[in-house]
């Protein structure tokens, strides 16, 4: 949901794919009450800055705990991976925000950027359970929010704003199939270029027009030089072109591999 007053702020919920959430002993995951707002949700740290901001509100009626942490993030065999690292931090790691207020946390890099590309990690915000928390109804135990978001450090050929405009940055090489495995279809694009691709609105459109959606609005990410996969529904039939909206731009076609 983006606030009125704020177009860059969204609020985020949880993200289940991303690490996991916690799960009560019988085995149904109950999340408290409430949300916080992150902005941006997008933050990336140019090739000729230190650091990048990342806001962090409290729009509840009570104080809130939260941990940051940031993982290196890779894709391997069409799935995310996540890993420790210490090329970048967020500071302060450990916050206590009060109803209805804000805090700055720093993501500084501690080594150069990328030669060229990007490097890509996942900003992990969980919000810690406290005695003041109301449980909920029926749950044995309190469970905490997580939050996921992408961090793009860039090389000088894309993120130096002096030496490479918007314009002229490089732009994702995406290619697609379908495929099978144990599990049933699945939708696999790889990306040959040395930026990642974000991708919304993914659908199947035959030669008529008639259109499968895959997933509404966000799909999910396929970083520089990798590939990701996502299951198609057995009730989906992957005939015509894959339209897909790429980093913003219009939904278009993408080149099937092969091609």
């Amino acid at each position: 949901m983006v606030r009125r007053d704020a177009p860059h702020r969204m609020r985020l919920l949880a993200a289940a794919a991303a690490l996991g959430l916690f799960f009560a002993a019988s085995g149904t995951a109950v999340a408290q009450q409430g949300s916080v707002l992150l902005w941006p949700v997008n933050p990336v740290i140019e090739a000729d800055a230190r650091a990048a901001a990342l806001w962090l509100e409290n729009p509840g009626k009570t104080p809130i705990t939260l941990q940051i942490r940031i993982f290196a993030w890779a894709q391997a065999d069409g799935k995310s991976t996540y890993a420790p690292q210490q090329a970048v931090i967020g500071s302060p790691p450990l916050v206590t925000i009060d109803p209805g207020a804000k805090q700055l946390v720093r993501l500084t890099r501690l080594v150069p950027p990328p030669p060229a590309g990007e490097t890509a990690y996942r900003i992990i915000v969980d919000e810690i359970p406290t005695g003041t928390a109301p449980a909920s109804p029926g749950a044995g135990v309190n469970f905490r929010m997580r939050y996921s978001i992408p961090l793009f450090i860039l090389g000088p050929d894309i993120g130096s704003a002096a030496r490479s405009p918007k314009a002229l940055r490089p732009m994702p090489q995406l290619r697609w199939r379908v495929d099978h495995d144990e599990t049933g279809a699945f939708l696999e694009i790889r990306n040959n270029g040395p930026v990642h691709a974000r991708l919304v609105d993914a659908a199947f459109v035959d030669a008529d027009g008639k259109r499968a959606d895959i997933a509404p609005g966000l799909l999910g990410y396929v970083l520089a030089a990798s590939a990701a996969r996502w299951p198609l529904p057995a009730s989906l039939t992957p005939v015509g072109d894959l339209v897909v909206g790429v980093n913003g731009s219009q939904a278009d076609a993408i080149t099937p591999a092969g091609r």
